[in-house]
């Protein structure tokens, strides 16, 4: 289950428990393939500081391409997104959209909070429509981890 957090600022912040290592997360965070079976439908990622990662979703014939920078990475805890071109166009020197997952270990799970930073203010509208849509990418975010985290476990007996 996807938690809201409603910070006073207009940013978008979300906390979900995954049953899977924090290795697993992150991995699914930054590598293009991972990224392509949860996030996206196509991806490329250079996973290190400035390094670009690529997400193409596609519409019916046509598609939209959004372009990020990796701020910050460390492994297995934090991931921070500069994204540059949001489908709107690029732009480095303006980029104000800010995508940060958090990942701490808890007991039997993953403890994934993600915040969605934009100095433009959605009105309400937009704001709900964005809030639910990042409940169904978080979603898909902790089935595709925890799916490939037993993919992993080897029953007993083989």
């Amino acid at each position: 289950m996807v938690e809201s957090m409603q910070p006073a600022d207009g940013s978008i912040r979300k906390r979900v428990f995954i049953q899977a290592s924090a290795a697993t997360i992150y991995r699914a965070l930054t590598d293009a393939k991972a990224l392509s079976h949860w996030f996206c439908d196509k991806a490329t990622s250079d996973p290190r500081v400035n390094g670009e990662l690529t997400a193409y979703w596609r519409a019916g014939r046509t598609g939209t391409r959004g372009l990020a920078l990796y701020r910050q990475l460390i492994p297995d805890a934090l991931v921070d997104l500069l994204w540059v071109d949001d489908g709107r166009g690029a732009s480095t020197a303006g980029a104000t959209h800010c995508l940060v997952y958090t990942i701490a270990q808890k007991k039997n799970a993953c403890e994934v909070v993600m915040e969605d930073r934009d100095s433009a203010v959605s009105d309400d509208e937009t704001y709900a429509i964005l809030d639910q849509g990042w409940n169904a990418v978080l979603n898909e975010l902790k089935d595709y981890c925890e799916s490939a985290e037993r993919s992993l476990k080897i029953p007993p007996g083989r």
